[in-house]
């Protein structure tokens, strides 16, 4: 009985290094997403690309909800 505690203790430890591992590339790819955004709102009204930035931002959503998610394994 004790090897199947430790074993599920090592698990935990492994999906909790997996779970922040996908957090910091989520992160990454929300504030990347958001400077595209910024970056193309800057420029003349004339060459923002509208498609580009709803795009962009269903992305930023994803990334948000899978935050949220991986947060919620992390602190279980």
């Amino acid at each position: 009985m004790r090897i199947n505690s430790q074993s599920r203790i090592i698990e935990n430890m492994t999906k909790n290094k997996d779970n922040r591992k996908k957090l910091e590339g989520q992160y990454r790819a929300l504030e990347e997403h958001l400077q595209k955004i910024a970056e193309e709102k800057s420029k003349p009204d004339t060459m923002i690309d509208q498609g580009l930035i709803v795009h962009w931002e269903k992305t930023v959503a994803n990334c948000r909800q899978n935050i949220a998610k991986l947060e919620r394994r992390l602190n279980q």
